[in-house]
């Protein structure tokens, strides 16, 4: 029998992560000879981890918070998609080098159009908050052909950069007046911050503005409805929420390491949400 193949997810601190559980129970659907681990590696220790990898025992590892951008660096090499965000969430193996790979983008835009209608339309796209997950969701949303794309941030100058590092043409709305008139058009609002996580600091943003049929999409996913879902729920709007993000990013990661996109199905998010 071969040896069983080690997939990582690391972090600093990393007890959070969901991701054993989603890979390990695809790990086990599919019959595969692997297990799939939680690692806590320190900033200080993270270049020896990369280094002392070997491609006949580990198949490739899952990054988060706070090594994105330093794996990214490290690696010899990186898919386009990766390169142009600065910044990698999967690595694989390629020509026995370790290869960066991004399924954040991926992830969100799957889950968006698993749980909406949202289709190319001349409806504004507001993206809430310029921080890395931004990065992801609004290349994704360009790639998809958005046709106009807002965002909104409370530092301006840290939107201008992210719309400079990504040359993706959008426009900046500059106060909550201009947010306000851009939302009484929009089609799909998505935050991008962590505002709203654990129920906390929950985001000031009067939805009622919206038209009719507009979609408010979260990335956060603890609690699975934030205040920000609530209040779009309570006014008939169509709501998104983060964890089907989470689980979609994690399918592509599957598929980039064993070549099988596992189904993101009720079982699994079932699964998952008993854990949250």
């Amino acid at each position: 029998m071969s040896e069983t193949k080690k997939l990582y997810v690391i972090g600093w601190p990393i007890e959070h992560s969901r991701s054993p559980l989603i890979h390990n129970h695809w790990i086990k659907k599919y019959n595969l000879n692997a297990i799939y681990a939680q690692k806590a590696i320190a900033p200080d220790d993270l270049a020896e981890f990369i280094h002392t990898l070997k491609r006949d025992e580990c198949l490739g590892f899952n990054i988060t918070i706070p090594h994105k951008e330093a794996v990214f660096e490290a690696v010899q090499r990186r898919d386009v998609l990766a390169n142009k965000l600065g910044a990698s969430n999967t690595i694989s193996w390629r020509d026995d080098v370790l290869y960066a790979n991004n399924t954040d983008g991926y992830g969100f835009y799957t889950n968006l159009l698993d749980h909406s209608d949202w289709r190319k339309t001349d409806q504004p796209v507001i993206i809430y908050g310029a921080g890395g997950a931004a990065r992801a969701i609004l290349q994704a949303m360009h790639d998809a052909g958005a046709p106009h794309i807002y965002i909104y941030n409370r530092t301006q100058a840290r939107a201008e950069k992210l719309l400079a590092d990504l040359g993706i043409q959008a426009t900046i709305l500059t106060g909550l007046t201009e947010l306000n008139e851009c939302l009484q058009q929009a089609g799909l609002l998505i935050n991008t911050t962590s505002l709203g996580m654990n129920g906390e600091n929950d985001l000031d943003i009067d939805l009622s503005l919206m038209p009719k049929g507009a979609i408010v999409a979260d990335i956060v996913y603890t609690p699975l409805q934030t205040g920000l879902l609530k209040q779009a729920d309570d006014l008939g709007l169509v709501t998104v929420d983060g964890l089907g993000m989470l689980l979609h990013q994690a399918a592509k990661a599957f598929e980039i390491w064993f070549g099988i996109l596992p189904q993101v199905d009720e079982e699994l998010r079932d699964l998952v949400l008993a854990d949250l």
